[in-house]
């Protein structure tokens, strides 16, 4: 039966002209996947990389590991130490030395456990047995010469019914998620297992503070009137898609200009990846080697693309914000707003640590200028020019001190402080070789100094003839 309403028209009639009338509109509607998201949205492929929280490149290093109480089983932080040990030799530019350390990365267990679980027989299964277990711990890597700190955070890995769980990492996500467990969950069917899992966990995330974390991600793209614009990202050509984008007129829609701005956010954010990635090779190719010209040309490289990545995060960071904030249903605008919260985090992170090395070296610098002007004083010995020249054999004694204490940066020091640090002379062949010996890669800036400052110095007086009676 055609039931027919007042106008004249069948209830299939009206349904169909209803919809012909709001097809349109949906057709018309910017989004995902082209025509309001009713076909399958294209993906850009994102090479996205985070730089090292902590620079330990070609650094002697030294593990310890510690609990804060006897509860913290000795074999666990044995177990801690070996692996991050083990994890840090597998990288060609880190050296364990547990005798004469550059860098100590000290770990404090401040909370530990795993734990049974059962579910209960029923009618028609038995009892099964899981575990679940849980880390927590405080991290610091100091410099041993300057007693600088570089990096520090506190740790936590959890083994739960649902998954993995973990803070103070890179971006992994939940690595260590399994697909089974114990009785069907995600947690581990042993204490063992348990136990192995919560320190590989914890080692995993150490691991990506110390080297540049990369992953590959897929990311979608929106179809429409954008597309055009998507095609760029597709093919990766980033720096062009952000000059084409910021010049495209905002869509008339808010809701639809969210799209657009999306865009500007992804080409900010794989630029950023690309001078992260940029900065990582550099270092890479360094090889610890801070001395050098070509090293003190790599290490101005490196931070200015350091700069220009955080840079680009921020204004990703911006444009991603807008967009959602524009259009706070879409849930592909969540995805890349919390990548950013996270990079930038990581970032500042980094600059932080910058500040409190720099402080903390100017003040290993300022005591141990202090400490050596009391002693050369308490022996008769002047340190300027002026009160008289310290002999050389003192003043080179000094340097070589200062690069048994691992002080940074010597020959800047020497450059910037010639009347505390005053050369007269050149260094014989044997202390040239004692002072290569003694200070390795930096005897090269310190003998430039040297040499430079001997260089300066202006020749004695001619000696007059005195007459004889």
């Amino acid at each position: 039966m055609v039931v027919i309403n007042r106008r004249g028209y069948s209830r299939g009639t009206a349904t169909l002209i209803v919809g012909i009338l709001i097809v349109p509109a949906l057709l018309a509607a910017q989004g995902f996947g082209g025509l309001a998201g009713m076909k399958k949205p294209k993906e850009a492929t994102l090479k996205r990389i985070l730089p090292a929280s902590v620079n330990l490149n070609q650094k002697r290093i030294k593990v310890t590991a510690i609990g804060v109480s006897p509860a913290i089983p000795s074999v666990l932080l044995s177990i801690l130490s070996t692996k991050l040990s083990t994890s840090i030799q597998k990288d060609n530019r880190f050296v364990i030395d547990d005798r004469n350390p550059e860098t100590l990365l000290n770990f404090t267990v401040t909370n530990y456990y795993v734990e049974q679980k059962t579910f209960a027989a029923t009618q028609n299964t038995p009892a099964c047995t899981y575990y679940t277990g849980k880390i927590e711990a405080s991290y610091q890597a100091v410099e041993v010469g300057t007693e600088a700190p570089l990096d520090s955070e506190n740790l936590m890995f959890a083994i739960t019914e649902e998954g993995a769980k973990k803070t103070g990492g890179g971006g992994m996500g939940s690595v260590f998620h399994r697909s089974s467990g114990g009785c069907g969950t995600h947690a581990t069917s042993s204490e063992n297992e348990a136990r192995d899992e919560i320190v590989d966990g914890l080692v995993a995330q150490m691991s990506q503070r110390a080297a540049p974390f990369e992953e590959t991600l897929t990311v979608p793209v929106p179809g429409g009137k954008l597309e055009p614009l998507s095609a760029l990202a597709v093919s990766e050509r980033w720096a062009k898609l952000l000059e084409e984008a910021e010049k495209t007129p905002p869509l008339i829609k808010r809701d639809d200009d969210t799209y657009r701005l999306y865009l500007i956010g992804l080409a900010n954010e794989a630029l950023a990846y690309q001078d992260a990635k940029d900065a990582a090779d550099l270092e890479r190719s360094r090889r610890g080697d801070i001395a050098s010209d070509k090293a003190k040309q790599a290490l101005a490289q490196e931070e200015q693309d350091f700069n220009e990545a955080q840079s680009y995060l921020d204004k990703a960071a911006k444009a991603y914000k807008d967009a959602l904030q524009g259009k706070p249903g879409e849930k592909e605008f969540r995805a890349p707003d919390a990548r950013m919260e996270e990079a930038v985090r990581l970032y500042a992170t980094i600059n932080r640590h910058k500040a409190e090395y720099q402080e903390a070296v100017l003040r290993k610098k300022q005591q141990h200028v202090a400490a050596t002007t009391v002693a050369d004083s308490a022996r008769g010995v002047g340190l300027g020019a002026g009160a008289g020249a310290a002999p050389e054999g003192s003043v080179l004694t000094r340097v070589i001190g200062m690069c048994q204490d691992h002080i940074p940066d010597i020959g800047q020091l020497i450059r910037d402080h010639p009347s505390e640090l005053h050369f007269e002379k050149g260094l014989t062949l044997a202390e040239e070789l004692n002072l290569k010996k003694e200070c390795g890669g930096e005897s090269r800036a310190i003998l430039e100094q040297i040499r430079t400052q001997v260089a300066k110095t202006p020749p004695p007086p001619p000696r007059k003839n005195t007459p004889t009676r």
